[in-house]
């Protein structure tokens, strides 16, 4: 063999001066793209021993254009780094200790279906648990750890699937519903046995402490227009047993049933209508049966899905106060609701009690700080929080807006909040491009977590010299039922003027520059916007983003008529004029603000048809505006590049009608 010749280079490398320490490189400003890489953290579950945390880390993978997710591991008290668990390469999610914690279930399409796999947590490769032909959706460990409950849809007939290969497939609407059905799965043996429900959607399974019942949560259908009309079902996992019984008459959805520690009692949420309005109650009743009695009112927050505590004699439950999060401990004795947590300024999601109610791990994140998961300690006289992870370091270096809460007063004189993120580095009294953001819902919220999503990259905005407005007009949650209630009969017209207040506040103390102001919104956010740009003339651009345009061709074409008859009174035969007064396109003549249109191609929940009046509209009256159509996505956008280009496409539109053509962009 020939001999290899070696060569040697030197390199010489400045080194800093004995003494002087290194200077890290001034912050740079955020950009789309840091946004759609953002790593997103949710689902902590804590193990039985209160020791270890297992969670869920999602990113988007830009090339591949999709989304991955992984299960990773943190201890409790935060001594060592995470570390990732699962090693797919789609997206494992739902991580599930067994009641021993020597076991994690978690679904996972790694074999292009959600399927439940397990694995051991000190580490090594996964195991299927069980095959199903449809995908797995809600499940739970039975509490002795030898069965799963989890739901999913029948498997198709031979009959079905020989008429599908042959494209065979008419639909008839409103028959033949993909109903996920209830399925016990033996962890042992892995056979799986289904329950008779009938024919109903079932989800939420949550197994008696005995394990010798299961609560379930059904609905009529799997139309979206019927899951304000759940119940609660209990069901015996033995074969032959009796039949399933419902917990409670409601004419609208009890969900989220929880058992108490003896199972004896369950906690749930409740609404007396149906529809998605109005605020929950939280209540209990006896798992025998009888009449429930409410423990939380929404007047003035709304609970979420309580978790008991370990002595059976007080539950806690998190909600959204305003902008934030707190945590409140409920007696069931009675009495008013004790705050346990929250410091007015955090978000905390996925809030999860610890087996022995001494702890609580949740995701929080702020306006400066991204999601990571968080430990409080419920024992502490000020419930001591701290945070065991760090998935988005990159942040640091990155030059952050400066957020905040507003108030001010609204017609009426009713106080309304909102957040605010401006450029950090600005002179007092300079005036900056606005850009007013309003959130979906109507009963939606804007909060004080970190905005670095598609649909609020604030920080991004704010690196560009522009504060961005996010109010919480009348109909948000998080204010009590009654200001949820208050745009009931009257959308377009509080909620509105409480949206335009806002900004003359803004204005007036000299934050917002009234020659530089945009608008946008996707869902009721998109709403809200479509119907500004035809009632003033104030604003320089906009961008509607899947937005409800035409309230009448609306009704009848989406999935949510229950919701709508609700807000406006009644169907459209019935209050004649109630809709046509509330949409744009009843005064889209009067429309002069240059509009971009962003719509998901297959949204159900707001058709596509609602953009093509708008744009059509705007056209015939000659209205600079453009008509973008995402292909794939339904209400929202799940994939990165379309997430990337709605941002980057909302912006550049923005800046050109505001800033003016010559502006530059970055």
């Amino acid at each position: 063999m020939p001999r290899r010749r070696f060569a040697l280079a030197f390199v010489l490398v400045a080194l800093p001066a004995p003494g002087r320490a290194q200077q890290r490189p001034a912050p740079r400003p955020m950009t789309f793209e840091d946004v759609v890489t953002l790593r997103t953290v949710s689902d902590p579950q804590p193990s039985p021993d209160g020791r270890w945390i297992a969670y869920v880390v999602a990113q988007a993978d830009t090339v591949a254009n999709e989304v991955t997710s992984a299960v990773w591991l943190v201890r409790a008290d935060g001594t060592e780094p995470a570390r990732r668990l699962t090693a797919g390469k789609k997206r494992d999610s739902a991580p599930r200790w067994s009641p021993d914690g020597t076991r994690l279930a978690f679904v996972s399409t790694r074999e292009e279906r959600p399927q439940l796999w397990v694995i051991d947590p000190r580490g090594g490769e996964a195991e299927r648990l069980a095959e199903t032909k449809t995908a797995v959706g809600a499940y739970q460990w039975a509490p002795d750890g030898t069965r799963i409950a989890f739901t999913a849809p029948r498997a198709p007939t031979a009959d079905e699937e020989r008429r599908q290969k042959q494209r065979d497939d008419a639909i008839v609407v409103d028959t033949a519903f993909p109903f996920p059905r209830l399925h016990v799965l033996d962890v042992a043996t892995k056979r799986v046995r289904e329950l008779p429900l009938g024919d109903v959607s079932a989800a939420d399974p949550q197994w008696r402490p005995d394990g010798r019942l299961l609560a379930v949560v059904t609905t009529p259908t799997t139309r979206a227009d019927d899951g304000s009309r759940s119940d609660i079902v209990l069901v015996s996992p033995d074969s032959g047993a009796a039949a399933p019984r419902a917990l409670l008459t409601n004419p609208g959805p009890d969900a989220a049933p929880r058992w108490s520690p003896d199972g004896r009692t369950i906690a749930f949420l409740t609404r007396p209508v149906a529809g998605a309005i109005g605020a929950s109650r939280l209540a209990v009743i006896d798992a025998d049966g009888g009449a429930p009695r409410t423990l939380v009112e929404p007047r003035t927050w709304e609970p979420q899905a309580a978790q008991w505590a370990a002595d059976g004699r007080t539950l806690v439950t998190a909600a959204t106060t305003g902008t934030a999060t707190t945590l409140f401990r409920v007696a069931l004795a009675g009495g008013a609701p004790v705050s346990l947590a929250g410091d007015g300024a955090s978000v905390l999601a996925g809030a999860t009690v610890t087996k022995d109610g001494t702890r609580l791990v949740a995701v929080r994140s702020a306006l400066d700080r991204a999601g990571d998961v968080a430990v409080l300690d419920l024992a502490a006289p000020r419930t001591a929080t701290r945070t065991v992870t760090d998935h988005n370091p990159q942040l640091r270096d990155l030059a952050l807006g400066r957020g905040e809460v507003v108030t001010w007063k609204g017609p009426g004189g009713r106080t309304i909040e909102g957040v605010l993120v401006r450029p950090r580095d600005i002179a007092a009294g300079t005036c900056v491009p606005t850009l007013v953001a309003v959130h979906g819902g109507p009963a939606g919220v804007w909060t004080q977590a970190f905005p670095g999503s598609w649909g609020n990259a604030a920080h991004v905005w704010a690196g560009r010299g522009w504060a961005v407005f996010m109010p919480n007009p009348r109909g948000s949650v998080g204010y009590g039922e009654s200001f949820q209630l208050a745009n009931v009969k009257d959308w377009g017209g509080g909620d509105y003027g409480d949206i335009q207040a806002g900004l003359d506040t803004l204005v007036a103390r000299g934050i917002a520059d009234p020659a530089r102001v945009a608008q946008s919104g996707w869902s009721y956010g998109g709403y809200m916007t479509a119907w500004t740009v035809t009632q003033t003339t104030r604003f320089k651009a906009a961008m509607v983003g899947a937005g409800l345009t035409n309230m009448v061709s609306m009704y009848g074409t989406n999935d949510l008529q229950t919701t709508l008859e609700n807000y406006f009174g009644g169907a459209p035969w019935d209050v004649p004029g109630a809709y046509e007064q509330r949409s744009a396109m009843t005064f889209i003549k009067q429309a002069r603000t240059p509009t971009l249109i962003l719509h998901g191609q297959q949204d159900l929940r707001v058709p596509i048809g609602q953009a093509q009046e708008l744009y059509m509209g705007l056209r015939k009256n000659g209205v600079p505006s453009q008509l973008v159509f995402y292909p794939r996505e339904p209400h929202g956008l799940g994939e990165p590049r379309h997430q990337l280009d709605k941002l980057k496409r909302e912006y550049e539109w923005m800046a050109k009608y505001t800033l003016g053509p010559s502006a530059p962009v970055p």
